[in-house]
């Protein structure tokens, strides 16, 4: 019996959560949502999900903080990073790939695209992209 893929997604927009939510339990993941970095922080240590989608804005402790504790405790291990972002410069993503980002995804976004680039990510259809890659 395998396991359901989990994903924790990690935004302070508290409706854009609960889409990506009910978008991705449909999906057949198991989806946790948290509010603020330090609340992703902790989720991640003791869920250790497959896939973390994270806002680089996220109150408390921002998404590139958030990575870097992570990494830190070696808590990153576990999964594949999706970096979401309104505005998503050129630096923005060369940082998130040097921090072992995946995937770049500005915002808005389509929630069909988003549930491709998991599945790619949770290696339940293809493998990890290689490249950061940014989605207009």
């Amino acid at each position: 019996m395998s396991r359901t893929p989990r994903i924790v997604v990690a935004d302070s927009d508290r409706a854009l959560l609960e889409m990506l939510q009910i978008r991705l339990n449909l999906a057949g993941y198991e989806t946790l949502i948290v509010r603020t970095g330090p609340a992703a922080l902790d989720l991640v240590k003791v869920a250790r999900p497959c896939v973390l989608i994270s806002e680089i804005q996220l109150p408390e402790l921002d998404g590139f903080g958030l990575l870097e504790e992570l990494r830190l405790s070696h808590d990153l291990d576990c999964c594949q990073v999706m970096m979401m972002a309104r505005r998503l410069a050129p630096e923005d993503v060369r940082r998130a790939a040097v921090l072992g980002v995946k995937t770049c995804v500005a915002k808005p976004f389509s929630g069909a695209d988003m549930l491709d680039r998991v599945a790619k990510l949770s290696n339940r259809n293809a493998p990890a992209p290689a490249t950061a890659v940014v989605w207009v």
